[in-house]
């Protein structure tokens, strides 16, 4: 039956992961680094905010030649 009622496979309540809350860091967080009072996002898993969290090295996505 096509358009037929699918309320049957529809389940409710909450997500059995990504936005759950065991899945996330504690809200209300503080960066680490003394002076700072940043509070960090519950979707931050580091322990200090963006200003004081090191570089991280990503590989260039296109393995052509640079130009000289």
């Amino acid at each position: 039956m096509v358009g037929g009622n699918t309320r049957g496979n529809v389940q409710f309540g909450t997500p059995d992961r990504g936005k759950r809350i065991a899945s996330r860091a504690a809200s209300g967080r503080v960066c680490e680094r003394e002076g700072c009072s940043t509070i960090l996002s519950t979707y931050n898993t580091s322990g200090t905010c963006w200003t004081h969290t090191g570089a991280t090295y990503r590989p260039r996505l296109s393995h052509a030649q640079a130009a000289p």
